[in-house]
């Protein structure tokens, strides 16, 4: 497969493994394996976990042709769906990062895309589905992510540095860059959030309060 985030027709189940069965089509994502007993594990909030391993990185395999996962950690995948790795693969890791940085929005209508990549364009689709107005904000002179943004479904589409036509509920950051989050929050209405839904981040400059 062409991702660190797999998927794979289960070949053997090793002992005590019941729900899932051999020649079954699963998917490994980037969380591998978690301790299973520290507070955030016993909260559902495993990918906080201090001893966490990781597809590909500190777990082997995911750019292999065959590995060994934990079961507790592979996701059942629809059986019609086509079984191209290339085209399930993305949501086992940008599709997980959009879907979970949109639920920290809540109910937000009117949701601001930061950084229009690989999880930007899963979860525009997502909150369109849904009903919501998405804007989406690309690097300034990105017209061809902004087109692409535009096919999607976003309502509006535009360079980070200025601000949409209209307030905003929620804006979601997937570009690494602080300096758009101050921007992010001159885009809200009054009671709006700003999620960082990125692994890294530039630093955060400081900005008035007001």
């Amino acid at each position: 497969t062409l991702f660190p985030y797999t998927t794979l027709f289960r070949s053997a189940c090793g002992t005590g493994v019941e729900w899932l069965q051999p020649g079954q089509r699963v998917g490994v994502p980037w969380l591998g394996w978690t301790c299973g007993t520290c507070a955030f594990c016993r909260s559902g909030r495993e990918n906080l976990c201090a001893q966490a391993r990781f597809t590909g990185y500190t777990l082997d395999g995911g750019f292999a042709e065959s590995l060994v996962a934990h079961a507790e950690y592979c996701l059942p995948l629809n059986e019609t769906l086509t079984p191209s790795a290339a085209s399930l693969a993305p949501l086992l890791c940008a599709g997980l990062i959009g879907y979970r940085t949109l639920g920290k929005a809540g109910d937000a209508q009117r949701i601001g895309l930061y950084g229009f990549g690989a999880a930007a364009h899963i979860v525009l689709q997502v909150a369109r589905h849904q009903g919501r107005e998405v804007f989406a904000f690309t690097r300034p002179g990105d017209t061809e992510a902004q087109s692409f943004a535009r096919s999607l479904g976003a309502v509006w589409a535009g360079p980070s540095d200025t601000l949409p036509p209209e307030k905003l509920d929620a804006a979601l950051l997937f570009a690494p860059v602080g300096s758009l989050i101050p921007q992010a929050l001159r885009a809200l209405q009054p009671g709006g959030v700003v999620v960082c839904g990125g692994i890294h981040m530039s630093d955060i400059p400081s900005f008035p309060y007001e």
